[in-house]
Protein backbone atom coordinates (compact mmCIF):
# COMPACT_ATOMS: atom_id res chain seq x y z
CA UNK A 1 0.00 0.00 0.00
CA UNK A 2 2.85 2.51 0.48
CA UNK A 3 1.41 4.38 3.43
CA UNK A 4 -0.83 4.05 6.80
CA UNK A 5 -4.47 4.52 7.48
CA UNK A 6 -2.93 8.08 9.23
CA UNK A 7 -1.99 9.73 5.89
CA UNK A 8 -3.17 12.91 3.94
CA UNK A 9 -2.30 13.64 -0.07
CA UNK A 10 -4.24 17.53 0.68
CA UNK A 11 -2.86 20.58 1.79
CA UNK A 12 -5.04 22.48 3.48
CA UNK A 13 -5.67 26.81 4.23
CA UNK A 14 -8.27 27.82 6.34
CA UNK A 15 -9.63 31.25 7.21
CA UNK A 16 -7.83 32.78 4.15
CA UNK A 17 -9.09 36.70 4.37
CA UNK A 18 -7.85 36.89 8.19
CA UNK A 19 -4.70 38.94 8.68
CA UNK A 20 -2.99 37.07 11.48
CA UNK A 21 -0.97 34.00 9.82
CA UNK A 22 -0.21 30.73 11.09
CA UNK A 23 2.31 28.32 8.87
CA UNK A 24 1.89 25.14 10.09
CA UNK A 25 5.09 22.18 9.52
CA UNK A 26 4.56 18.52 9.96
CA UNK A 27 7.00 15.90 11.18
CA UNK A 28 9.38 13.41 8.64
CA UNK A 29 7.79 10.75 6.69
CA UNK A 30 3.99 11.93 7.93
CA UNK A 31 1.60 13.82 6.34
CA UNK A 32 -0.74 16.93 6.86
CA UNK A 33 -2.86 14.24 8.66
CA UNK A 34 -1.29 14.79 11.53
CA UNK A 35 -1.68 19.01 11.59
CA UNK A 36 -5.06 19.28 9.82
CA UNK A 37 -7.22 19.16 12.56
CA UNK A 38 -4.83 21.94 14.60
CA UNK A 39 -4.92 23.94 11.56
CA UNK A 40 -8.89 23.90 11.28
CA UNK A 41 -9.14 24.89 15.19
CA UNK A 42 -6.64 27.63 15.10
CA UNK A 43 -8.80 28.30 11.85
CA UNK A 44 -12.18 28.58 13.44
CA UNK A 45 -10.76 30.85 16.20
CA UNK A 46 -9.21 33.59 13.80
CA UNK A 47 -6.23 32.74 12.50
CA UNK A 48 -5.68 32.33 8.84
CA UNK A 49 -3.88 28.72 8.53
CA UNK A 50 -1.70 26.54 6.19
CA UNK A 51 0.03 23.34 5.95
CA UNK A 52 1.02 22.15 3.11
CA UNK A 53 2.88 18.71 2.95
CA UNK A 54 6.24 19.63 2.53
CA UNK A 55 8.29 17.83 -0.64
CA UNK A 56 8.61 13.62 -0.57
CA UNK A 57 5.47 13.88 1.72
CA UNK A 58 1.72 13.05 1.11
CA UNK A 59 3.32 11.27 -1.85
CA UNK A 60 5.77 8.24 -1.94
CA UNK A 61 8.62 6.78 0.17
CA UNK A 62 10.33 6.87 -3.38
CA UNK A 63 9.63 10.63 -3.68
CA UNK A 64 11.08 11.37 -0.09
CA UNK A 65 14.25 9.39 -0.87
CA UNK A 66 14.65 11.63 -3.85
CA UNK A 67 14.47 14.88 -1.76
CA UNK A 68 17.19 16.92 -0.16
CA UNK A 69 16.82 18.97 2.78
CA UNK A 70 17.60 22.17 1.07
CA UNK A 71 14.49 21.34 -1.05
CA UNK A 72 12.00 21.20 2.71
CA UNK A 73 14.07 24.66 3.30
CA UNK A 74 13.29 26.35 -0.03
CA UNK A 75 9.42 25.04 0.18
CA UNK A 76 8.18 26.57 4.18
CA UNK A 77 11.01 29.87 2.97
CA UNK A 78 8.54 30.30 -0.16
CA UNK A 79 5.28 29.33 1.59
CA UNK A 80 5.78 31.95 4.71
CA UNK A 81 7.11 34.55 2.36
CA UNK A 82 3.60 34.08 0.73
CA UNK A 83 2.09 34.25 3.93
CA UNK A 84 4.21 37.28 5.00
CA UNK A 85 3.11 39.08 2.33
CA UNK A 86 -0.76 39.34 3.08
CA UNK A 87 -0.71 38.90 6.55
CA UNK A 88 -0.51 41.57 9.48
CA UNK A 89 0.99 39.00 12.27
CA UNK A 90 3.09 35.83 11.25
CA UNK A 91 3.22 32.41 13.81
CA UNK A 92 5.15 29.03 12.63
CA UNK A 93 3.92 25.94 14.47
CA UNK A 94 6.46 22.76 13.62
CA UNK A 95 6.45 19.17 15.11
CA UNK A 96 9.59 17.00 14.90
CA UNK A 97 10.88 17.99 11.56
CA UNK A 98 8.73 20.42 10.96
CA UNK A 99 10.25 22.25 14.18
CA UNK A 100 13.46 21.89 12.96
CA UNK A 101 12.44 24.08 10.03
CA UNK A 102 10.13 26.15 12.47
CA UNK A 103 13.59 27.39 14.19
CA UNK A 104 15.15 28.12 10.64
CA UNK A 105 12.54 29.92 9.36
CA UNK A 106 12.90 31.56 12.92
CA UNK A 107 16.29 32.96 11.87
CA UNK A 108 15.04 33.78 8.52
CA UNK A 109 11.50 36.20 9.82
CA UNK A 110 10.39 38.46 12.08
CA UNK A 111 7.76 36.77 13.76
CA UNK A 112 5.35 36.96 16.62
CA UNK A 113 6.08 33.62 17.88
CA UNK A 114 7.17 30.24 17.45
CA UNK A 115 5.88 26.96 18.36
CA UNK A 116 8.39 24.16 18.52
CA UNK A 117 6.91 20.59 19.39
CA UNK A 118 8.55 16.70 19.54
CA UNK A 119 11.91 18.34 18.25
CA UNK A 120 14.38 16.06 16.88
CA UNK A 121 18.15 17.20 17.28
CA UNK A 122 19.23 14.76 18.57
CA UNK A 123 18.13 11.33 17.52
CA UNK A 124 17.46 8.60 19.93
CA UNK A 125 20.09 6.41 18.90
CA UNK A 126 22.66 8.89 17.49
CA UNK A 127 25.18 6.39 16.52
CA UNK A 128 22.74 4.70 13.90
CA UNK A 129 21.41 7.66 12.86
CA UNK A 130 24.98 9.95 12.55
CA UNK A 131 27.21 6.82 11.42
CA UNK A 132 25.57 3.90 10.24
CA UNK A 133 22.80 5.16 8.20
CA UNK A 134 25.31 7.75 6.25
CA UNK A 135 26.24 4.17 4.11
CA UNK A 136 23.85 1.98 4.63
CA UNK A 137 20.66 4.14 2.99
CA UNK A 138 22.51 3.66 -0.16
CA UNK A 139 21.87 -0.19 0.20
CA UNK A 140 18.65 -0.15 2.31
CA UNK A 141 16.62 3.16 1.40
CA UNK A 142 13.70 1.91 3.66
CA UNK A 143 12.83 -0.30 6.41
CA UNK A 144 9.49 -0.90 8.12
CA UNK A 145 8.35 1.58 10.71
CA UNK A 146 7.32 -1.72 12.83
CA UNK A 147 10.49 -2.71 13.21
CA UNK A 148 12.32 0.54 14.18
CA UNK A 149 10.32 -0.27 17.40
CA UNK A 150 10.91 -2.13 20.56
CA UNK A 151 8.91 -5.85 19.47
CA UNK A 152 7.41 -4.75 22.99
CA UNK A 153 5.55 -1.82 22.13
CA UNK A 154 5.59 -1.79 18.55
CA UNK A 155 2.20 -2.71 18.37
CA UNK A 156 0.77 -0.63 20.70
CA UNK A 157 1.56 2.32 18.40
CA UNK A 158 -0.21 4.03 15.83
CA UNK A 159 1.75 4.81 12.53
CA UNK A 160 1.40 7.70 10.62
CA UNK A 161 2.48 8.72 6.70
CA UNK A 162 4.28 6.80 5.56
CA UNK A 163 4.35 2.29 6.35
CA UNK A 164 8.21 2.91 6.37
CA UNK A 165 10.93 5.02 6.99
CA UNK A 166 12.89 6.86 3.95
CA UNK A 167 16.34 6.40 5.32
CA UNK A 168 17.62 8.76 2.40
CA UNK A 169 15.23 10.81 3.57
CA UNK A 170 16.64 10.49 7.03
CA UNK A 171 19.95 11.09 5.95
CA UNK A 172 18.93 14.23 4.76
CA UNK A 173 17.11 15.38 8.04
CA UNK A 174 20.36 14.31 9.63
CA UNK A 175 22.08 16.96 7.33
CA UNK A 176 19.14 19.59 8.30
CA UNK A 177 19.92 18.95 12.16
CA UNK A 178 23.78 19.98 11.68
CA UNK A 179 22.26 22.89 10.33
CA UNK A 180 19.90 24.06 12.77
CA UNK A 181 21.21 22.94 15.82
CA UNK A 182 24.84 26.12 15.60
CA UNK A 183 22.04 28.64 14.89
CA UNK A 184 19.65 28.10 17.38
CA UNK A 185 20.83 30.93 19.45
CA UNK A 186 19.53 33.30 16.68
CA UNK A 187 16.02 32.55 17.34
CA UNK A 188 14.51 35.70 19.38
CA UNK A 189 11.29 34.97 18.59
CA UNK A 190 8.45 34.33 22.14
CA UNK A 191 8.52 30.44 21.50
CA UNK A 192 6.63 27.84 22.96
CA UNK A 193 8.25 24.59 23.31
CA UNK A 194 6.36 21.05 24.20
CA UNK A 195 7.52 17.97 24.88
CA UNK A 196 5.90 14.74 25.98
CA UNK A 197 7.60 12.43 28.20
CA UNK A 198 5.91 9.19 26.26
CA UNK A 199 7.49 10.15 23.18
CA UNK A 200 10.18 7.62 22.03
CA UNK A 201 11.41 9.89 19.05
CA UNK A 202 11.99 12.90 20.75
CA UNK A 203 14.34 12.60 23.64
CA UNK A 204 13.86 14.73 26.38
CA UNK A 205 17.27 15.84 25.85
CA UNK A 206 15.77 17.85 22.64
CA UNK A 207 13.43 19.77 24.92
CA UNK A 208 16.40 20.96 26.93
CA UNK A 209 18.72 21.36 23.89
CA UNK A 210 16.03 24.19 22.54
CA UNK A 211 15.06 25.90 26.02
CA UNK A 212 18.56 26.18 26.73
CA UNK A 213 20.09 28.05 23.37
CA UNK A 214 17.38 30.05 21.73
CA UNK A 215 17.52 33.44 22.41
CA UNK A 216 14.25 34.36 23.26
CA UNK A 217 13.61 36.56 26.07
CA UNK A 218 10.05 34.65 26.09
CA UNK A 219 9.91 30.98 26.35
CA UNK A 220 6.71 28.92 27.23
CA UNK A 221 6.66 25.29 27.82
CA UNK A 222 4.25 22.29 27.70
CA UNK A 223 5.15 19.30 28.99
CA UNK A 224 2.91 16.34 28.50
CA UNK A 225 2.40 13.07 30.38
CA UNK A 226 0.19 10.34 27.86
CA UNK A 227 1.30 12.01 23.99
CA UNK A 228 3.23 9.98 21.77
CA UNK A 229 5.18 11.93 19.32
CA UNK A 230 2.16 12.62 17.44
CA UNK A 231 1.30 15.32 19.37
CA UNK A 232 -1.36 17.18 17.66
CA UNK A 233 -3.44 14.09 16.58
CA UNK A 234 -6.46 12.74 18.68
CA UNK A 235 -5.42 11.96 22.24
CA UNK A 236 -6.79 12.28 25.98
CA UNK A 237 -4.36 15.94 25.49
CA UNK A 238 -5.01 17.25 22.51
CA UNK A 239 -7.52 19.96 23.74
CA UNK A 240 -4.86 21.23 26.36
CA UNK A 241 -2.32 21.25 23.26
CA UNK A 242 -4.73 22.86 21.19
CA UNK A 243 -5.93 25.88 23.49
CA UNK A 244 -2.06 26.70 24.95
CA UNK A 245 -1.21 26.98 21.02
CA UNK A 246 -4.58 29.38 21.00
CA UNK A 247 -3.41 31.35 24.15
CA UNK A 248 0.10 31.75 22.79
CA UNK A 249 -0.38 33.38 20.20
CA UNK A 250 -3.57 35.18 20.59
CA UNK A 251 -1.34 37.29 23.44
CA UNK A 252 0.94 37.80 20.78
CA UNK A 253 -1.00 39.87 18.18
CA UNK A 254 0.24 43.30 17.44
Amino acid sequence: MGHTDFFDRNNYEFNNNSKNGIYIIHGFSNSTYEVRELAEYLGNNGFYTRADNLPGHGTTADDCNRCKYNDWIKFVEKGVSEMDAKCDNIFIIGISLGSDLAIYLATKFQLNGVVLAATVLKFNNEFKIRILNTISHSFFPKIDKRKAYNKKFRDTYNYYGYDVYPMTGLNEMRKLTNVVRPILNQVTSPALIIYSKRDVLSLRANFDIVFDNISSNIKETLVLEKSTHNIFTKSSEQQIVFNKILSFCQERLD
